[in-house]
């Protein structure tokens, strides 16, 4: 019998009639939709109601406060991800804050015209306050003291529950303001007032208010921890708020682990830094990880943090619909742009695109777009230059074809059971049975859906190098080298205009 039946028995003789069902085809000439999962990390605070270092599945942008308390780092997190992809699946995990973590806090301290009758706001006005890219405008009432400014705009912070921070009023006339977590991200919540054009003090003021920047915060938690409460689930984007060295360490090792083959649950990794140029360049230099992307920006209103998020979630949602697919000039929506004198020119970006630093541009409307996101890997084992693995998309498209490779040969072969045979043996129609040249045919098969998908190129010299063999000393096992040419991206156009008079 040449076909084989791998539920109806052979030698079966009560008359009937039995079908079964065999899926190792069902997938057909297609590629299979393979839909991407992200994972947020960050701090809760204690006013929610989901335990630290549970996973839980975030559905919505208002189950976070919830879950993590108004605020919070992740909470802020998890809704700026919502905001800018509503449709990738997203879990998150909290974290305390870490044991002696230290709050960062600042302070703005007003000062009102003296009038007639003493210290007293005359003609009233907007206080056009901004905490953590979020507006805090103050309506002030003509006749308040110092006093009563400070209380409007403690009234109106602390009305914006999911800031980070907390206002109170002091002794000395001036305005706290405290991060609601310890550790250092709270000294990257920015204060400041006039963001908008047209915006001025009002007119009762001396002069601008004093605004001294978020500062003193220490001591971030340790993310080794969150490794265990993953162990097992892929994910492809993950999303965290530091930038250490001891945590940037942690997360470069657990991703390289989890792209290694015998595990296979690769992921990508997001966060971002608030500095300069030059500090940028610095802690780019530290780093080379393929696994990894820090996105640089100084004196942006909106905290690093919540970057980091956003640029994740656009990442998240284009890269598994296209994973070769330039992000360049992607919007990162709510995330608020640095001033202009504040912006990195062109000549800085480009030098942060060498040392390992992924970039922004903006638009003539402030908003804030993708330039170039890529990896921190800059150099191979000896040290040289290597570029193999500098934008994003070559990771995410080797991980695709990987998936894809994965899941038809398996569906093909390894679960119905195949036997396997040389090449050349009479391979009878509906027998179980493999050779090495069946293997390749499937593999130039996929490859071909793959060059239509637009994920490689050259397919001639694929199928002209393409090895596929029977291992030499397993005769259970098939070897297969696969030498995709990749699609590349559409990133530089250059012209030379030669003119005649």
């Amino acid at each position: 019998m040449a076909i084989t039946f791998n539920q109806i028995p052979e030698n079966i003789r009560t008359p009937g009639a039995w079908v079964e069902i065999d899926n190792s085809r069902a997938l057909g000439n297609r590629l299979v939709q393979n839909p991407h999962k992200a994972l947020i990390i960050g701090q809760r605070i204690t006013e929610g109601s989901v335990q630290p270092e549970v996973l839980t599945a975030i559905t919505n942008e208002t189950l976070a406060n919830g879950y993590f308390g108004d605020g919070s780092q992740i909470a802020r997190m998890c809704a700026m991800f919502k905001e800018n992809n509503p449709n990738t699946e997203l879990w998150a995990v909290a974290l305390s804050d870490a044991a002696g973590a230290v709050k960062a806090s600042g302070t703005i301290q007003t000062s009102i015209a003296l009038s007639a009758t003493g210290f007293s706001c005359s003609g009233g006005g907007t206080y056009y306050l901004m905490v953590n890219g979020v507006k805090c405008y103050a309506p002030l009432t003509s006749g308040w003291s110092t006093a009563d400014v400070n209380s409007a705009i403690a009234a109106v912070v602390n009305a914006n529950s999911a800031i980070g921070v907390t206002a109170s009023t002091n002794a000395t006339s001036a305005l706290n303001l405290i991060a609601v977590n310890g550790g250092t991200n709270g000294n990257y919540i920015n204060i400041r007032v006039n963001y908008y054009t047209g915006q001025s003090d009002p007119l009762c003021f001396i002069d601008s208010a004093t605004i001294t920047v978020m500062a003193a915060g220490a001591t971030d938690p340790d993310l080794a921890g969150v490794w265990t409460i993953i162990d097992g689930e892929r994910f492809n984007y993950i999303i965290q708020p530091y930038i250490d060295a001891s945590n940037l360490t942690e997360i470069e090792g657990e991703l390289e682990d989890r792209f290694g083959p015998m595990i296979n649950l690769q992921g990508h990794g997001f966060t971002a830094v608030r500095g300069t140029a030059a500090s940028c360049t610095t802690l780019g230099n530290t780093r080379n990880s393929p696994h990894n992307t820090i996105i640089g920006a100084y004196d942006s209103p909106t905290d690093p943090c919540e970057w980091a998020a956003a640029l994740g979630a656009v990442a998240a949602s284009n890269l598994n619909n296209d994973p070769a697919r330039p992000l360049q000039y992607l919007k990162l929506k709510d995330v608020k742009v640095p001033p202009l004198a504040n912006r990195f020119s062109r000549s800085e970006r480009d030098t942060l695109l060498y040392d390992g630093i992924a970039t922004y541009t903006w638009d003539q409307g402030g908003n804030v777009l993708i330039e170039r996101c890529i990896t921190t890997y800059q150099t191979n084992a000896t040290g040289a230059l290597d570029p193999s693995y500098l934008d994003i998309q070559t990771l995410a498209t080797l991980g695709e074809i990987r998936d894809q490779f994965l899941i038809r040969m398996t569906n093909r072969f390894i679960v119905p059971r195949f036997k396997l045979a040389d090449n050349g043996f009479p391979v009878q129609p509906g027998s179980y049975i493999a050779t090495p040249s069946t293997v390749r045919q499937e593999c130039i098969a996929l490859f071909t859906l793959l060059r239509d998908n637009g994920l490689v190129e050259n397919l001639d010299n694929f199928v002209e190098n393409l090895v596929v063999e029977r291992d030499s000393t397993d005769p259970n096992r098939v070897n297969v080298l696969m030498p995709p040419d990749l699609v590349n991206q559409f990133r530089v156009l250059a012209g030379t205009i030669m003119f005649i008079l």
